[in-house]
């Protein structure tokens, strides 16, 4: 190699990632703007390490910018470049789902996306939902026979520091997902240590990143994983990648 050319660091983890919820898919919601963006933001996660992706835009009753089609339309062609650039990185579709009555009744219809087509649904609330609400959507989802992932559960005010509550809609079979960055107090949230609490007494199944573009809200998970690794480190594997790779295959979690 001659001497003014560097050679690219190559930067290898010791944990495999596997990302749950993002806003990756171009277009379609507040995410990403265009595909070019897409691109950028698929760049970030692989350099961080992640391999697996579920893609899950917004799904808001009466107030989407698309139809079940486009999304498999656009998911489709991020599949095409982002094969050309990331050859190991695995794609998949699904939704996160602003809890509404009649949310149901789409679901069954194919309107919306379940997590790569499986039992699973990804469904979020606003944050002053009170917990009565909460609890009555997961039993008519998992009435329906759904698996219901309660979107970056750390948001909600109801559920804050109220481990009771937790406890029962862990008894109910809910899954709670928490966005990785809340390790260290990330967007929206500041109390790092009922978040760290969470994860110590096995409470989360899920962490994703909920990212939305390249910058504040970019795919970044590296810097919360020391974390991670040292307090909890016989489920670290489990929290970062295994449970995940359950979920897009329809296997139930225990």
């Amino acid at each position: 190699m001659s001497g003014d050319k560097k050679s690219k660091k190559i930067i290898t983890y010791d944990h495999r990632l596997f990302d749950i919820h993002c806003h990756i898919l171009p277009g379609v919601d507040d995410g990403s703007r265009n595909m070019e963006m897409s691109l950028d933001m698929l760049q970030i996660a692989y350099d961080e390490g992640t391999r697996d992706i579920v893609l899950t835009p917004h799904y808001m009753v009466g107030r989407n910018r698309y139809e079940a089609a486009d999304l498999d339309r656009r998911f489709e062609e991020l599949k095409k470049e982002a094969a050309e650039r990331f050859p190991d990185l695995s794609l998949y579709l699904g939704n996160e789902i602003l809890y509404e009555e009649g949310i149901v009744d789409l679901l069954k219809k194919g309107d919306i996306h379940t997590m790569n087509g499986t039992r699973y649904v990804l469904v979020e609330y606003n944050v002053r939902t009170p917990f009565r609400q909460i609890r009555n959507s997961i039993e008519e989802l998992s009435a329906a026979r759904y698996w219901p992932i309660i979107a970056h559960v750390e948001r909600y005010e109801c559920l804050v520091k109220q481990m009771d509550r937790i406890d029962e809609l862990l008894r109910m079979k809910a899954y709670l997902q928490m966005n990785i960055s809340s390790i260290e107090g990330g967007f929206l949230n500041e109390s790092k240590r009922w978040c760290r609490k969470l994860l110590q007494e096995g409470c989360i199944t899920f962490l994703a990143t909920d990212a939305h573009n390249v910058d504040s809200r970019g795919p970044y998970s590296q810097d919360y994983i020391p974390w991670l690794t040292k307090h909890c480190a016989e489920d670290a594997d489990f929290y970062l990648s295994e449970a995940a790779d359950m979920m897009v295959k329809g296997k139930y979690v225990e």
